[in-house]
């Protein structure tokens, strides 16, 4: 068996973590075996699944600049004290220097994931690139969700070299199947029959631009006033938001659902979809939409390939919030006409099916496996 360690902030529901744990349910653990190296005390919203499924947890203070040495001399012990690790996936950027050197020095092979387009403004943006750059010169093999997140983190010279590979964020796709009865059951089990319904899945922070999207669904509910906005994850913006939601009278017509277990229900009961990030890696959960059979409408910062439905739109933010109100109003009224198709043969056709990305994964690590020094 193989033992790879996983490098992460902490196990929370989130793009970058839910495609871990994608990858992790469906690769055959009697030949690869996940442990996780997070950030965090606390426990991870994955932390009880994960111990089921075999992996372990190894916990270090968060990376913070001023413990640079202590954070190192922590990362060389572990390594030292656990030479099973033949891989060292890195998903954290800022203090993968450090850790991935470190794997270096123990004889692993290092692996640096870039899971999002940089968007931090002003000095923290800048503070980032100087402590992540190094990584360039550091880790044995590159990896993007889109070449988009490539480049942003990497450049050019590796993402247009021989150690760097686009690893789509897969799902799975079977859970996405509906039509139109399981459509109007879904929706029936939320006390929404008869009402259009907009959806957003993304966690509650600036990058997914929820003023904007408030901003777009309150013009298009003065057209629609029937419609509801079903907004699924939490985050820092949960308060600021909600107040938002009360200023503009929106109160029954905007639903916080919170961390959603069961997302395919959700995208269900839903008519289209709505994810207007200022960027994204690849946006995921826009990915798991078009596989429920919604209409999106996201925003430019989402990568082109990110876009696979004949209903879906790409549309730059300046385009204003009247726009969007427009477009995302001519998509739910084609929905409201129209009968429910899942997506889940075109998922699997753009490459997006966690079965075979877990395989392409899976082959990966055995290969590199190989080329480790560790004892």
């Amino acid at each position: 068996m193989i033992r790879v360690l996983q490098v992460i902030g902490v196990m929370d529901r989130g793009g970058a973590e839910t495609m871990l744990m994608n990858l992790y349910r469906a690769m055959d653990r009697s030949k690869i075996q996940f442990d996780f190296l997070v950030h965090e005390q606390r426990e991870g919203d994955y932390d009880a699944e994960i111990r089921e499924l075999g992996g372990r947890f190894f916990r270090v203070p968060r990376f913070t600049g001023i413990n640079k040495h202590v954070y190192r001399k922590q990362c060389r012990d572990l390594f030292a004290a656990h030479p099973e690790w033949a891989v060292v996936h890195g998903h954290i950027g800022s203090c993968a220097p450090i850790y991935l050197s470190e794997a270096k020095r123990a004889g692993r092979y290092t692996i640096a994931h870039s899971h999002a387009q940089n968007f931090e403004p002003g000095l923290r943006g800048v503070a980032f690139n100087l402590v992540a750059h190094p990584v360039r010169h550091i880790a044995d093999y590159f990896i993007g969700c889109s070449r988009e997140a490539g480049l942003d983190r990497f450049g050019e010279r590796i993402v247009e070299g021989d150690s760097f590979s686009i690893l789509a964020n897969g799902i799975d796709a079977q859970r996405y199947v509906c039509n139109s009865a399981s459509h109007e059951l879904a929706k029936a089990e939320m006390g929404l029959v008869g009402r259009p319904v907009v959806c957003h899945v993304g966690r509650l922070s600036p990058v997914k631009n929820h003023e904007f999207l408030l901003d777009v669904f309150d013009i298009l509910h003065a057209h629609c006033p029937q419609a509801v906005l079903l907004l699924a994850g939490r985050g820092e913006l949960e308060e600021s938001l909600k107040q938002s939601v009360a200023s503009r009278g929106l109160n029954d017509a905007v639903r916080f659902l919170g961390v959603v277990d069961n997302v395919p229900a959700v995208l269900r009961a839903a008519d289209a979809f709505i994810f207007p990030s200022i960027k994204e890696g690849l946006g995921l959960a826009a990915v798991e939409a078009q596989a429920s059979g919604l209409p999106a409408l996201m925003s430019e910062g989402v990568p082109a390939s990110a876009l696979i439905g004949a209903d879906s739109r790409r549309i730059a933010l300046d385009a204003g919030a009247e726009q969007w109100a427009h477009v995302c109003l001519q998509q739910l009224d084609a929905a409201l006409m129209g009968e429910r198709h899942d997506g889940v043969e075109l998922v699997r056709s753009h490459g997006f099916d966690i079965a075979q990305t877990s395989m392409w994964l899976a082959d990966f690590y055995e290969h590199v496996a190989q080329l480790a020094t560790c004892d």
